[in-house]
C-alpha cells in the first residue's frame, strides 16, 4: 500500500534505510526489520518501497544519505529503548487513509487508459484495491518493439496470452491498440478475435516487420462484430477475402488498411468490398496490393475515400457513393475509373508517381467532374503540359470548380510553362483560384 504522510499531520518519524547486510534483528510485534534509522523533520514524505518488507518505510527522496541538520542515527539498543513509541507511530501511519485506494475506478482506469498495458498491471502493486483493476481496464495498448540483434520482447505473446486469459471475461474492452515490429498469425488472430467477442469499438494493430516475420494469411472472415465502429490494420500478412462474405461490420463507421495484399480464393476477379459496411463514412487504402480484377466500392454513407500507393497490375475501380465529398488518389498513372451517383463531391486530390496516362486521366477527371476544389501534384501538370493539343480540343468537364491547388517540391516555381494546363482549366471556371503549396514528398 502507498502511503503518504503529509509532515503537518505527524511529528519527526523513525524510519529504516537500506538495510545494509542479512544481518538484521526482526521485530515481529511491528512487522518490521531495522538496521539503521535517522529522526526525519516533518518537511519530508515518507514513501512505502516494495523492496522492501511489507510494513517497512523509506524516505525516497535522501535514499541513504543522513539528514545534514539534526539527525541522529540510532544503535539497536536505542531502537529497543523507543520501541513502543515506533509501534505507535507506525500504527497511526498504518490506519491512515490511502488516498490511492479511495480513487473510483473510472477513474484509475482513465489514468491507466494513457500507459501502456504491461505498465498498468504493474500498477496493481501500489494499492491493495487495484490489484484487480486491470482486469476491467477497458482500453488495452501495448507496443512492443524487438531489436534485431536481442531477444527484447521474445516473451511478450506470452504475456498477452496470459493477459487475455486471466482479463475479466465479461467486461468490455471498447478500445485495442497493438503496436510491434514482430508478431506470428496465432497470436494476431488471438488478438481479433478476443477484440471480436469483447464488444470492442475500436481496433488499431500495427505491425511493423519484415518480410521474414509475416508469413502466411489471415482469413477476413475473422473480422466480424456488431460493436466495431473504427478498424486501423496495419498487418503486413495477405488479407483473404471470401466472397460472398468477407468481413461483417454493420456499425463501422471507419476503415483504414495498411500494407495488407487482398486475395479472393475462388475463381471471381472482382469483390464488392463494402457490401457488409453499411454505415461506414471513412475508408483508407494504403500501400496494398490488389489482386483482383475489379474492385467495387459501393456505399450509400461514404463521405471519404483514400485510394494511396495501391499496387496492381491491371484493376478498374468502381465507385457508386452518393454523399462521398472527398475523394484522394496517390499512385501510378494508369487509373482505371468507374464512378457514379458523386454528387455530393466537393474535395479531389489527384497524384501520380510516374510517366503519363494523359487517356485514364482525362477519363478520371470526367468521373470526378463535380468537384470544386481540385489539387493535383507536378507530375500531373507536366503529363498535361506535354499534350497541349489535346488540352485545346477538349472541354473541362469541372464546370464547378473554384480552386486549383499546385503541389511542387520544387521553388521557386514558374507557371509560364503552364499555361496550357491553366488555360485548359479555365475555360470551365473563369474565376478559378490558382495555388501553389509546397509538397514534402515528391
Amino acid at each position: 500500500m502507498n502511503l503518504e504522510l503529509q509532515a503537518q499531520a505527524y511529528k519527526p518519524l523513525i524510519v529504516n534505510t537500506k538495510p545494509q547486510n542479512h544481518n538484521t534483528r526482526a521485530y515481529s510485534d511491528l512487522g518490521l526489520q531495522f538496521t539503521s534509522f535517522q529522526f526525519l523533520y516533518p518537511t519530508q514524505r515518507y514513501t512505502h518501497s516494495k523492496s522492501l518488507p511489507f510494513n517497512s518505510f523509506i524516505a525516497t527522496s535522501f535514499g541513504e544519505q543522513r539528514i545534514p541538520l539534526g539527525s541522529v542515527h540510532l544503535s539497536l539498543k536505542m531502537a529497543q529503548r523507543k520501541s513502543k513509541k515506533i509501534r505507535r507511530r507506525a500504527s497511526e501511519a498504518l490506519n491512515d487513509d490511502d488516498r490511492l485506494s479511495r480513487l473510483p475506478d473510472g477513474l484509475i482506469h482513465h489514468i491507466f487508459s494513457f500507459m501502456d498495458t504491461r505498465y498498468a498491471v504493474q500498477s496493481s502493486v501500489l494499492s491493495r484495491n487495484w490489484r484487480d483493476t486491470w482486469k476491467s481496464q477497458p482500453q488495452l495498448s501495448t507496443e512492443i518493439i524487438r531489436s534485431p540483434n536481442r531477444a527484447s520482447g521474445s516473451k511478450f505473446p506470452d504475456f498477452v496470452h496470459k493477459f487475455l486469459s486471466r482479463r475479466d471475461s465479461v467486461a468490455e474492452v471498447s478500445t485495442i491498440e497493438f503496436q510491434s515490429n514482430f508478431i506470428g498469425l496465432p497470436l494476431l488472430r488471438e488478438i481479433i478475435v478476443y477484440a471480436m467477442s469483447h464488444r470492442t469499438r475500436k481496433l488499431k494493430i500495427e505491425f511493423s516487420g519484415d518480410k521474414k516475420t509475416r508469413r502466411g494469411e489471415l482469413d477476413a472472415s475473422l473480422f466480424r462484430s456488431c460493436h466495431l465502429e473504427q478498424l486501423f490494420l496495419s498487418i503486413k500478412f495477405d488479407l483473404i477475402l471470401s466472397p460472398p462474405l468477407t468481413m461483417d461490420f454493420p456499425a463501422l463507421t471507419t476503415l483504414s488498411i495498411n500494407h495488407a495484399n487482398f486475395i479472393l480464393n475462388d475463381n471471381s476477379k472482382s469483390n464488392d468490398f463494402c457490401s457488409q459496411f453499411p454505415n461506414l463514412k471513412t475508408l483508407a487504402l494504403d500501400d496494398c496490393w490488389l489482386f483482383l480484377k475489379t474492385f467495387i466500392i459501393k456505399s450509400s454513407k461514404l463521405e471519404t475515400l483514400s485510394l494511396l500507393n495501391l499496387h496492381y497490375i491491371s484493376c478498374k475501380f468502381v465507385v457508386s457513393a452518393p454523399k462521398l465529398s472527398s475523394f484522394t488518389y496517390k499512385g501510378y498513372s494508369k487509373f482505371s475509373l468507374s464512378a457514379k451517383d458523386l454528387v455530393s463531391l466537393k474535395t479531389v486530390c489527384f497524384q501520380t508517381i510516374n510517366e503519363p496516362q494523359v487517356t485514364d486521366w482525362m477519363n478520371a477527371f470526367s468521373q470526378l467532374c463535380m468537384a470544386e476544389s481540385l489539387t493535383l501534384n507536378l507530375n500531373v501538370f507536366k503529363g498535361l503540359s506535354e499534350f497541349p493539343e489535346l488540352l485545346e480540343t477538349r472541354n473541362c468537364p469541372f464546370t464547378s470548380l473554384q480552386s486549383l491547388t499546385l503541389l511542387s517540391c520544387q521553388f521557386p516555381l514558374s507557371l509560364a510553362a503552364f499555361d496550357g494546363v491553366l488555360n485548359y482549366f479555365r475555360r470551365s471556371s473563369p474565376d478559378l483560384k490558382i495555388h501553389i503549396e509546397h509538397d514534402p514528398i515528391p
